[in-house]
């Protein structure tokens, strides 16, 4: 009473209302809670491979899986939405969404007058699997996360403008491979008529609703391409997704003015320095060589193989399904764990781009100088280092503009002014001779480096560059090990020619470097495991003293091991294995229209 007396009347009816509310909930709470425990043991007891995981206050079971791409596992997760929708006879709509960073994920419109229907179909449809619902908000995260398999779910989710709908896949050792950030987004889209004036939604003058817009189906949320789609706009049409036919709308079904469309292809450069034949190969034409850079930019480490190149092949398989061919470059060399042979990958000598006097090669410079000589190429490929890896999903537009400018991965660190040095690291010396070249050709002075991620290319430009005759180029392709008079042609040199040349951007790449036998590399691998917000990472072996080896191989292969537990489609399959097939492009058009059930 005495509180009634100290408020107005007004503020003591709220009060009194939320503190019934609170009691409600944590009397709902009380009672569903052991209902959800015991749903939660029947579902362990049927679906194997489930276990705990939490994200954050959220706590879910996520599903062992025997095999992992996040292409896969977003064409699983839109089937299973479109499968209860259908099943339901809930028409639906496909709706644009964003290319470039961050993890693909499909998006589903609905009509907010089939919310029921659409809760009602999933709970059934999914009681008995390890999926999960969480209401998406403004920011993208997503809250009050809880399984279909515990019954009841919070009022929030019942009411929320955007559910996620997906699962949690997890590798054989419990590593989370896919969370809360993917799944299949279900939007629940209303008519104008009621809306209103809500603030935030389309309004016109004199408070009074257009009849286009009273007939308009309006999104709870930006999309590319319109949050507003009037009756008159919403012709039916058919995109594929995968190899699945989706309902949208016509003017949702056309590509996007900056989507990739164009092939774009990877390179892989490798060498097994541990190969006796090549080791002594390397010696003996080092014992020769007037070499006038740091010997640690010659030394053992520098081809020292970890099996790295079979976790980059896998990171590139799960994390970057656009890429359409993989193209190995080697020195007569082919990993035993690589089957040539298998679909989507070639494996090229260095004989069959170099020229044969400026054979055999040690130098990663002279070999990137004729990557764009490998027969059938795209005009866009991804140059990658047999050390950097993937850590997250990727689209082709995170390396290139749907025009076909290149987005370029600059680094902040400066390659320093002055003339090349032989104890200064190599990207340094190659860099200044690099600002030379483009100085001379382009009147303007270059300052950073390049990261060490993977490098967006494109053919017309190293066609130009080699047409042109350049000098630096020309004796790069004759260096056969490293030297100070090198440029970096895939890196520095390609980069800054591409943006003088209007062919490139800078670009931000979420980006880790990790030293290998360095005293922060357990740390960082560390960092890495726990899912670190990074795009990519390298794992660089410079000079490893050798009495630091051993234990560095053991720490990154454990470490690889876990992050990329499940072999690619590159490798070797044992006896009994079925080779995996390669999936197809995320999204293909079908320009037809489809006799869809319009949204209602």
């Amino acid at each position: 009473m005495e509180i009634r007396h100290r408020l107005p009347a007004s503020a003591g009816m709220r009060a009194a209302r939320d503190l019934l509310l609170r009691c409600r909930l944590w009397l709902t709470a009380r009672l569903w809670a052991p209902r959800a425990a015991r749903r939660r043991r029947r579902l362990r007891r049927t679906v194997p491979g489930l276990r705990r995981v939490a994200f954050g206050p959220q706590r879910l079971y996520g599903r062992t899986v025997a095999a992992y791409t996040a292409a896969e596992a977003v064409e699983a997760d839109l089937a299973q939405v479109c499968d209860l929708l259908e099943a339901a006879g809930v028409p639906y709509f496909l709706v644009p969404s964003e290319h470039g960073h961050g993890a693909p994920r499909q998006v589903i419109g609905v009509a907010d007058t089939h919310r029921r229907t659409v809760l009602a179909q999933a709970a059934r449809t999914l009681a008995g699997t390890a999926a999960y619902v969480g209401a998406v908000g403004a920011d993208g995260s997503v809250s009050n996360a809880v399984l279909w398999a515990d019954g009841k779910l919070p009022r929030a989710l019942g009411r929320a403008a955007v559910l996620r709908i997906g699962e949690v896949r997890l590798g054989p050792a419990g590593q989370v491979l896919s969370g809360l950030e993917s799944g299949c987004d279900i939007e629940f889209w209303r008519q104008g008529r009621d809306l209103g004036a809500e603030p935030g939604h389309l309004t016109v003058p004199g408070d009074k609703l257009a009849d286009v817009y009273a007939t308009a189906l309006v999104a709870p949320r930006r999309n590319p391409v319109s949050e507003v789609v009037p009756e008159a706009a919403q012709k039916p049409a058919t995109v594929a997704v995968h190899a699945r036919p989706v309902p949208t709308f016509a003017a949702f079904a056309e590509p996007g003015i900056d989507e990739v469309l164009f092939p774009v292809d990877a390179v892989y450069t490798w060498v097994d320095g541990n190969d006796p034949a090549m080791a002594a190969k390397r010696r003996a034409h080092q014992e020769r060589a007037d070499n006038d850079i740091a010997a640690r930019e010659t030394g053992d480490s520098r081809y020292t193989s970890h099996d790295e190149l079979k976790y980059a092949l896998r990171s590139l398989e799960m994390y970057a399904g656009f890429v359409r061919h993989v193209y190995l470059v080697t020195d007569a060399q082919v990993p035993e764990w690589l089957d040539p042979e298998a679909e989507g990958i070639t494996v090229v000598d260095h004989r069959d781009i170099l020229p044969a006097d400026a054979l055999p090669v040690f130098n990663s410079h002279a070999i990137e100088s004729r990557l764009h000589h490998i027969p059938g190429i795209s005009d866009h490929y991804l140059y990658f280092n047999d050390d950097v890896f993937i850590n997250r999903p990727v689209q082709a537009e995170h390396f290139f503009h749907g025009n076909g400018i290149a987005r370029i991965p600059f680094s902040p660190l400066k390659l320093g002014v002055g003339a090349p040095h032989p104890l200064e690291p190599a990207p340094n010396s190659a860099g200044k001779n690099t600002r030379e070249v483009i100085k001379r050709f382009h009147g303007r002075q270059i300052t950073n480096k390049s990261l060490h991620t993977p490098h967006p290319q494109l053919l017309s430009v190293m066609r130009e560059m080699e047409q042109l005759e350049i000098g630096e180029l020309q004796r790069t392709a004759y260096s056969r090990f490293r030297s100070t008079s090198d440029v970096a042609p895939a890196s520095t040199l390609h980069h800054h020619w591409a943006l003088a040349t209007g062919r490139a951007v800078p670009a931000e790449y979420l980006f880790r470097y990790v030293q290998l036998g360095s005293p922060d590399m357990r740390q960082r691998l560390a960092r890495l495991a726990a899912g670190e917000d990074v795009d990519f990472f390298c794992l660089n072996d410079v000079d490893t003293p050798a009495a630091a080896r051993a234990a560095a191989q053991q720490a990154i292969g454990a470490f690889l091991q876990r992050k990329y537990p499940f072999p690619s489609r590159f490798e070797r399959r044992g006896k009994g294995t079925a080779s995996r097939p390669r999936g197809g492009s995320a999204r293909r058009r079908i320009r037809e229209k489809a006799p869809v059930q319009p949204v209602d």
